[in-house]
């Protein structure tokens, strides 16, 4: 379980944009709308080098192209904003979200630590700031209204000024107006699973546990005893607390032995591999969920053109 739980974790953006929007597995609580990383563009083909310094593999992996692109999510956004709004004016209040600020994904951790200067300045703990979100400062009666019964916990039906509420609010009734024809659930589940079971499958393909003794091998040298790079994660003195010299310098060594060995390179070699043999296996539902993402995208833009 150990060496699956940093995985699991380091990939949960992606597993995140892999389903719609209102079934994120992974949503940010207390803003108003949720915060996309990363680009999940057709990624699976070779990388080129400058992508493999940047570590950029969790948005590589062949499973991406079923997810939403960053663009692609910001329109839905959007789009969600805009009915929210028209349904606020009904209640006769006003509803001005907060400008999405720019994406600002950290180091990619699927495969755990990948990057040198993040290792050295926050050990094995993420950079704090990298996907801070403001939550919107909102009134007691708009935010009763946009949000629902999650805003005031009612339990009855919900009434601004004699007019009856949504339960969910205006957003709730928003993302549900947009997304209702293009939900899919069983595509988006299968998506998931192959995210999160690809990765402990492509753990068990022998050159990945060559690589694995490799880096431990090298481990060692710096006087460090791990057997995969997910058991420093497991370390209660590097999840609590500041953050010390020795978790910083475990840090950069584990990253220093991943890239002398190549550990991060085979390990996405291996995990794309397992993907596209899992993808083909579900072609037809990955497909039908692709066309399902253009067809919601398509239409938020719309909504967006109309204003």
């Amino acid at each position: 379980m150990a060496t699956a739980r940093a995985g699991l974790r380091t990939g949960k953006h992606l597993m995140r944009r892999l389903v719609t929007p209102a079934l994120a597995v992974f949503a940010l609580v207390g803003c108003v709308a949720q915060e996309p990383q990363g680009d999940a563009g057709d990624r699976s083909g070779a990388s080129s080098a400058k992508e493999s310094a940047a570590g950029n593999y969790t948005h590589r992996l062949p499973i991406a192209a079923y997810s939403y692109t960053d663009d692609e999510y910001a329109s839905i956004e959007a789009a969600e904003n805009v009915l929210a709004g028209a349904c606020m004016a009904r209640y006769s209040l006003s509803f001005d979200p907060p400008r999405p600020a720019p994406a600002k994904p950290g180091p990619d951790r699927r495969y755990g630590l990948s990057d040198e200067k993040s290792a050295s300045l926050f050990g094995y703990r993420p950079d704090p700031m990298a996907s801070t979100r403001r939550p919107a400062q909102l009134g007691k009666d708009v935010r009763t209204v946009l949000l629902g019964k999650q805003a005031v916990g009612a339990t009855g039906q919900l009434e601004y000024r004699g007019k009856k509420v949504p339960d969910d609010g205006c957003l709730g009734r928003a993302k549900h107006d947009l997304g209702k024809d293009y939900a899919y659930p069983e595509g988006s589940e299968t998506a998931s699973r192959i995210s999160s079971q690809s990765y402990r499958d492509a753990m068990l393909r022998p050159e990945v546990r060559t690589v694995f003794k490799k880096w431990s091998d090298c481990m060692k040298k710096s006087g460090y005893t791990y057997t995969s790079p997910s058991e420093p994660f497991d370390s209660p003195a590097f999840r609590e607390g500041p953050v010390s010299a020795q978790e910083k310098a475990t840090a950069q060594a584990d990253v220093a032995c991943k890239r002398s060995t190549g550990l991060l390179d085979v390990w996405f070699t291996a995990e794309s591999a397992v993907q596209k043999t899992m993808i083909a296996k579900h072609a037809g539902a990955l497909r039908k969920l692709q066309a399902l993402h253009r067809q919601k995208v398509a239409a938020a833009k719309k909504i967006l053109s109309q204003g």
